[in-house]
Order: C-alpha cells, then structure tokens, then sequence
C-alpha cells in the first residue's frame, strides 16, 4: 500500500525549468557561499561561483535547456572531510556550481510536495522546527513522566541509502520520468576524493579506475586541434553538421586514447552512453569564454568521462545494488526524510513517542521494559530499509541519569513546592499570590538600589 499519495498537479520540470524558480535556486547557491570563498569554491571542474557569476545569465539559460531537453548530466561530487563535533570525520559532497544550481530547482519545486507529509516526530531539516523543537519535545515527553529513553544513532546512515528503495518511494509520490531520471542521475554520480587543493584523484576501485580512464581518454578526444592560432576549438552551435564533425577524432587524439589504456570498443560504447554530456559541453562552450576554454574541455571531459563509465559500470555489474546518498546536495535532505518516513509511521503507529533529527532518535518510555521493546522494534524497522543502529552509540537508560541529544545536555528540571499547594480556598491562594509578587517586587527594587549606589560611588 502506498505512503504517499500521487501527485496530479502541473508537471514539475516546467516548474523546475522556469525563470523564476531557477532564478531563486542560483540567489540560494550565491547567498550559501561567504563572499570571500567565492573564488575558492568549485566542484570537480575548478569553476567557481565567481566564474559562474561572470555570465550566469547565459549559463543559466543554457542549464535550463539542457534540463528540458534532457541533456543534463551531473558532474562527479569532490569529497571533503571535515571534523564531526562529536568526534571522527564526516564526508562532504561539493557539488559543480550548475550542479548545486539544478538541484536546488528541483529541491524547490519537491519540498512543499512532500513536507506537509511528514509526521511532526521529524525535525530534521524540516520548515519551521529544527534542534530547539526537538529537544523541547524531548524535554516534554520527559514531563509527562516518561521516564526511560532509547537513545540511538544510525549507522552511516547517508552511505547506506538504498537507491532502489528510496526511488520507490519518490514514485509512489511523483511519477514524472524527466524528475526521477534526475535524482537517479545525482543518486549514481559518485564523488571523487581530494583534499582543497590537491589534485584530483578519484578513489580506488575498479569504477574509479573506469571514470579515470574514461576522463583521460575523453580528454584527448577533446584536445585542441591542429589549427591556426585564434581558431576556434569548438564548432558554432548553430552548425547543424557539427556535432558530428567533432565527434570525429584525429589519428593524435586516438593515439591519447590508446595511450590511456581504454580499447576503441569500449570507448565508442563509452561515448555513446555519454552523447548527451558530450552534447551539453558543447552547447555550453560558447557562453564560457570568460571562464576559459581549457578549463571548460577538462570540465566536458570528465564530465563524459564520468557519466559514460559510470553507466558502463553498472550496466556490468547489474547485480550489485547502489546505495548511498552524498551528503551536501540541496536535494540530499529531502531524500533522506523521505527514506525514513516509513520508519516514522512504523514507530508512531506502535505507539512509540519518538523524536529524529536525520539519523540521531530518541525515544522516551514509560519503563525500562519497554524501552528494551521500542529497541527491538527500532532495530526490525530499519531492517527493512536495509539500515543498522550504530550500536556503539545507541543506548537505553534512565532520563534521570542525563542524555545528550543534538548537543544539548537534558536532564530532569528542578521541582520545588507548588504555589497553591496546601491552600483550601481561591482567597488563600490570591494572598499566596500577592505575597509572592510583593517579594520580586521587593527584589527588583533592592537591585536597583545596589546599582544606583555603585553608579554615585
């Protein structure tokens, strides 16, 4: 039975493709990026928000026609690691600039899709809650006398998304092909690790080693011609013949290609999956003067590279499912809710009192024996999804003893004697009122005195 309900509205590429919403995805990009880091930021292709910036209009204009067209291929993410407060690393996706740009479009457009769906247990990148409602609720639940809580942590739970499953649940709402062939297309695209500065090196692995190849190879395919000086290196867009005149290769460019250790088969089945990313680079290379054209060939070839092999490789290895979610999309939040909202409904229609921000939970329980419950059915749920506790950080233990959660400290809050406690009568409860008043007020005046004498002294 499905979760979510079908979506009937107006089709949602022209929605993502419009003016306005593209426009506003671009103002996000820019505004999430400190002005001094402007030059610095870049994905894979070295271009950066500044160069984007020096004729966004045009690229802007081009990214939305690959869009609609079809065209559109991701770039591989650059992976980062940054220190987790909580100790360890945690590994950050830097998408390419038009990259963060388009799925910022599509974040739009797929949020108030889905939002009102979720269930008020989840407060992770949700509108308007955040860490504050979280613990508030936490906190409440603990009033209320619920004095045991299952404190748990997924394991690698953004490394171990199952694209299968996740892009079941995406259809059940949105049945659009243009959509889902995006959110695949980011899903598979990969990352390639490096430190800020270095140079890029793709992981080790039998796939990094295709999208190497196929970079290099592709590379070559796209090196600068034999031409005189102040040729062009790409043909004009508006020839119509040429696309295929440039797809031809000279004996020096195969002569790169059999250098990089890629069989002519391969690569012409290669290229043929990456016909569409190919086509894009060579649309874009007009309206990337300013940018430079050697930084747009390297950026076109893995760009190829990357989409050709990494569709080779799963077509080769069909049989082993991919999983994973790069966390630092704008898209990659709203997936992760929308994977775990079956594990909401499951808890909450146990009648489990549960709190989660993305992969950190708490649930608070009456008793110890039922919080030993709440584990196992925690742990039976996210079986399903193909998800693990990270069990060095899950626990179950008493509120009373202090839990840390999204980095606030609870604990039970001091009880004193109630106002009214004792009074028979609402006039013995008005002069218990009063008393109480007279005493801050006698407070407030006394502290005003101390500071009126310090400022004469």
């Amino acid at each position: 039975m499905p979760i979510f309900p079908k979506y009937t509205g107006p089709a949602l590429l022209d929605q993502v493709v419009s003016v306005e919403n593209l426009t506003l995805a671009w103002r996000r990009v820019r505004g999430n990026i400190q002005v001094a880091r402007r030059g610095r930021s870049a994905g894979v292709d070295t271009v950066t928000v500044r160069d984007f910036e020096s004729d966004w209009v045009a690229q802007m204009r081009c990214l939305a026609e690959e869009l609609r067209t079809g065209v559109y291929r991701p770039l591989p993410a650059k992976r980062v690691s940054i220190p987790k407060a909580s100790g360890g690393e945690r590994a950050i996706a830097i998408l390419a600039i038009r990259d963060r740009v388009a799925q910022r479009a599509v974040q739009q457009v797929l949020q108030p899709l889905f939002e009102p769906l979720f269930l008020d247990c989840s407060y992770g990148c949700r509108l308007y809650v955040g860490v504050p409602e979280a613990v508030a609720r936490v906190a409440r639940y603990a009033d209320q006398g619920l004095g045991w809580a299952v404190d748990a942590d997924i394991a690698s739970y953004f490394d171990t998304i199952d694209h299968r499953i996740l892009l079941g649940l995406v259809r059940q709402r949105i049945d659009e092909p243009a959509i889902l062939q995006l959110i695949s297309h980011w899903l598979q695209a990969g990352a390639l690790s490096t430190d800020e500065g270095a140079a890029l090196a793709p992981e080790a692995g039998g796939l990094s080693r295709l999208l190497r190849q196929g970079g290099q190879a592709l590379r070559g395919v796209l090196a600068e011609p034999a031409a005189a000086p102040g040729a062009p290196i790409l043909p004009p867009a508006s020839d119509p013949y040429a696309a295929a005149a440039w797809e031809q290769p000279d004996p020096a460019a195969w002569g790169a290609v059999r250098r990089s250790g890629l069989d002519a088969g391969g690569l012409i089945a290669a290229m043929s999956l990456a016909q569409p990313a190919i086509e894009g680079a060579r649309r874009l290379a007009p309206h990337l003067q300013r940018i430079g054209t050697r930084r747009l060939l390297i950026g076109g070839a893995l760009a190829a590279g990357a989409v050709a092999m990494g569709e080779l490789a799963l077509r080769v290895s069909a049989t082993a499912a991919a999983r994973g979610a790069p966390q630092g999309g704008a898209l990659s939040p709203l997936l992760a809710n929308i994977y775990l909202h079956p594990f909401d409904l499951a808890m909450t229609s146990n009648g489990m009192r549960l709190v989660r921000f993305m992969d950190d939970l708490v649930i608070m329980c009456a008793s110890h024996e039922e919080a030993e419950r709440a584990l196992e059915l925690t742990r039976r749920q996210l079986a399903t999804l193909r998800l693990q506790l990270n069990e060095a950080k899950t626990r179950v233990a008493p509120y009373a003893e202090g839990l840390e959660f999204l980095g606030q400290a609870l604990a039970p809050r001091a009880s004193g004697p109630r106002l009214a406690q004792g009074v028979a009568s609402f006039e013995e409860a008005e002069r218990a009122l009063r008393a109480v008043s007279q005493q801050a007020g006698n407070r407030i005046r006394q502290g005003a005195e101390r500071v009126r004498r310090r400022v004469k002294g």
